[in-house]
């Protein structure tokens, strides 16, 4: 199984303006330009609970995108987490 990219979750969510959008329904600021950024970044985990209504994509894709956009394997992330 492939992991999704951010991109895709982007397109996935209606895009960067849908996004947007979403997050400042929900009495937040967010810039069509700073989605853009999340495919070098990732998601900040404070957007995903309006991705994952946006979307089918659950934490777990999330963290694994998140993984992929920052260089990270998600096995040593896994690893590193448990151990702090």
């Amino acid at each position: 199984m492939s992991t999704i990219t951010i991109r895709q979750i982007i397109k996935d969510a209606g895009g960067a303006e849908a996004i947007a959008n979403a997050v400042a329904d929900a009495g937040g600021d967010l810039s069509k330009d700073a989605v853009y950024k999340w495919t070098k970044t990732g998601i900040p985990d404070r957007h995903w609970p309006i991705i994952i209504a946006l979307t089918e994509h659950g934490p777990v894709a999330l963290y694994a995108a998140n993984c992929a956009a920052r260089g990270v394997p998600v096995e040593a992330s896994q690893h590193s987490e448990a151990a702090e």
